[in-house]
């Protein structure tokens, strides 16, 4: 499978691929994102150093007054906090620092419900599953796409056509954006890098 990635556009830096690249997909209004998932972007980026090129891609599928650009600026650019972000903050749940953001950092472009019912971004979004499928499992796919893109008002692209369950979601993947590994939500961060230590090493052999 693949990756596929809509941006409208890249701040904090460029978006310059490596071998294996680690992008995490957030929300600026997301607590989860920045208690947990931003400090294990930060802890990888710095384990692997220069064998692993990271970023951070900001979505939104809920919350769209919150997530939007201009929160996702004023984060990078002075390190504002919104929403259920800022109060996990101010109850002392969150101890934040804006230097964890030491990543080029995308911008998803978000889609209304007409574009993401167009036959077109919906055979987008599954293409990638085609080849191990019948014709019959593939219509089946189409048909519930097709209901869940029809209960979103909107949603960023890049989070609508990779089908995630939620943020922060991580994906491991090459420079052709093969995707070799992907999780959702946090998790040990021992186990996570015995995971990225297979791909990895067998990259720097």
């Amino acid at each position: 499978m693949k990756l596929t990635l809509t941006y409208s556009e890249v701040i904090n830096g460029k978006f310059d691929l490596g071998s294996i690249n680690l992008i995490m997909v957030f929300q600026v209004n997301c607590p989860g994102c920045f208690i947990h998932g931003l400090p294990l972007l930060k802890e990888l980026q710095t384990h692997y150093d220069n064998k692993l090129s990271c970023f951070a891609l900001a979505t939104a599928f809920e919350d769209f007054h919150l997530n939007s650009p201009e929160n996702v600026k004023r984060l990078i650019n002075t390190g504002e906090l919104v929403g259920e972000t800022l109060k996990a903050k101010e109850a002392g749940l969150l101890k934040w620092d804006n230097a964890l953001f030491s990543v080029p950092v995308l911008i998803d472009e978000v889609a209304n419900q007409a574009e993401l019912l167009h036959p077109e971004f919906i055979e987008n979004t599954i293409q990638n599953m085609f080849d191990r499928t019948t014709a019959l499992e593939q219509e089946n796919m189409r048909t519930a796409v097709r209901n869940y893109f029809s209960q979103l008002t909107q949603c960023g692209k890049t989070f609508a056509t990779n089908l995630m369950r939620g943020t922060p979601s991580f994906f491991l993947f090459t420079d052709s954006m093969e995707i070799l590994t992907q999780w959702f939500g946090h998790g040990d961060s021992r186990v996570i890098k015995s995971k990225l230590d297979i791909f990895i090493d067998k990259k720097h052999e």
